[in-house]
């Protein structure tokens, strides 16, 4: 069993995607299963697994990197070890002070998607409260953010959700997911630059970005970026090298839109995961409409059929003769 003494942070708080260092005296008597696991600060001290996210302990290691993701509450790092020589119980060797947002209402997730009509924009973003009217602010210069538009704000619970683990509340199923602001902007320009920030004066203010409203004209070219089957990186293989490729396309070329075929996240119930992914995509969809389909995985459940807000008939969602049999 290894013996630590304390897990120390580099900061305890944090915007969203900012990095906090863990570090800690390595120990001699490493398992080769020891683990640093993060955890909701509610979660009882003997819960070794019943974290959000984990990472594993290599020999001689005395620090790790984490990249931080806004979930609204607060949080903290544990320090497990095996006893009976590795091969028993998890035991917690160390835990670290609480971490916490700087912000709970930090405006994150911002995505753009089409309107109806060439001349609209809906501009989406998600916060901690509804006390306030959410609002985007833009322009044509990013000093002159002269226009607003106040938008709408909604939310659900784990009993607007079909089936397993989305309605069940924990760290690994369903979680408080915040609340979704969503505004649209009206009489916009074909094919031109506008810049925009989202929030509000009380809760606080997102960074400027920018997007580039699609051609009135059916003739003109344009740039369209498809994929499917994109899940969460690191946990999805494939995830990070395909966001990198995208981002760095998104901010060479004049990207029309983004169309994401189906499986968004495969986050497949766990709420948390889809606030990774969220965070994972703003950096292309902050940018440019990001529209997606419906594929099996967001369409796969057994029951809970009443609550599919698509309106298919049965019980149950897509289940296919080879996806029951897997």
């Amino acid at each position: 069993m290894a013996t630590i003494s304390s897990l120390n942070v580099s900061a305890v708080t944090y915007f969203s995607v900012e990095q906090i260092i863990v570090t800690w005296t390595p120990t001699l008597n490493l398992c080769k299963d020891d683990f640093i696991g993060i955890y909701f600060v509610e979660i009882p001290l003997e819960k070794a697994c019943d974290y959000f996210d984990y990472e594993f302990v290599q020999d001689q290691q005395s620090s790790m990197s984490w990249q931080m993701i806004n979930l609204r509450r607060s949080l903290e790092f544990r320090y497990y070890s095996r006893d009976h020589n590795c091969t028993g119980n998890y035991t917690l060797m160390a835990i670290s002070p609480n971490i916490q947002p700087m912000n709970y209402n930090e405006p994150t997730h911002i995505h753009l998607a089409y309107g109806d009509r060439i001349e609209q924009i809906f501009v989406s973003y998600l916060t901690n409260s509804s006390q306030y009217t959410p609002q985007c602010q833009y322009g044509l210069t990013p000093s002159s953010l002269i226009f607003y538009q106040n938008g709408s704000t909604t939310t659900y619970t784990a009993s607007d959700m079909c089936e397993g683990k989305a309605n069940t509340w924990g760290p690994q199923t369903f979680i408080d997911p915040g609340c979704m602001h969503t505004i649209l902007l009206e009489d916009l320009r074909p094919s031109t630059t506008y810049f925009y920030r989202v929030g509000t004066d009380a809760h606080g203010w997102s960074s400027i970005y920018s997007f580039t409203n699609r051609p009135a004209k059916k003739d003109e070219s344009i740039y369209m970026i498809a994929y499917g089957d994109l899940g969460l990186s690191p946990v999805e293989p494939g995830a990070k090298s395909t966001i990198d490729r995208v981002t760095a396309r998104v901010a060479s070329k004049n990207i029309t839109c983004l169309l994401h075929i189906g499986d968004i996240s495969y986050a497949r119930g766990v709420g948390a995961q889809w606030d990774a992914f969220m965070t994972q995509i703003q950096p292309i969809a902050a940018y440019v409409p990001y529209m997606v389909g419906i594929g099996n995985h967001e369409y796969d459940h057994k029951t809970g059929g009443d609550k599919d807000p698509s309106g298919a008939m049965g019980p149950g969602g897509f289940q296919p003769e080879w996806l029951v049999t897997l």
